[in-house]
C-alpha cells in the first residue's frame, strides 16, 4: 500500500523562484532506495491567501553517487520547484512512496 507522507519544516518560496532539492533516506531501515517515489510541493493555504499559490515539481531524478560521494553508490532523489505566483508561498513537502510494489524484470 502506498505511504503518504507530508513533511512540515517552514518551507516557503518566493514569487517566480526556483528551487533545486534532493532528498535521501541514507542510514534508514530499508535502505535508501524507495522507488517509485513522487514528490510534490503542497502550498500550505493560508487563512487569509494574497494571491494565487502555483508551485510547480519537475524534473525529478533519481541517481546514484559516483566515485567520491559520500554515500556512493546509494540512491538519492533530485528535483526542482518553481513557484508561478506572484506571492511568497509557504509549503509543505509531500512524498508518495510505492517502495511495497512488487517487481518484475524483463530482459
Amino acid at each position: 500500500m502506498p505511504l503518504r507522507l507530508r513533511i512540515d519544516r517552514g518551507f516557503t518560496i518566493g514569487p517566480n523562484e526556483i528551487q533545486y532539492w534532493n532528498w535521501n533516506w541514507f542510514g534508514e531501515s530499508g535502505g535508501p532506495n524507495k522507488g517509485p517515489v513522487i514528490f510534490a510541493a503542497d502550498p500550505k493555504g493560508q487563512p487569509r491567501p494574497t494571491g494565487r499559490e502555483v508551485l510547480v515539481t519537475y524534473d525529478i531524478a533519481k541517481c546514484r553517487g559516483g566515485p567520491g560521494d559520500q554515500n556512493a553508490p546509494e540512491v538519492f532523489y533530485e528535483f526542482k520547484i518553481r513557484n508561478e505566483s506572484n506571492v511568497t508561498v509557504p509549503f509543505r513537502l509531500e512524498i508518495i512512496l510505492f517502495s511495497d510494489l512488487p517487481i518484475q524484470d524483463f530482459t
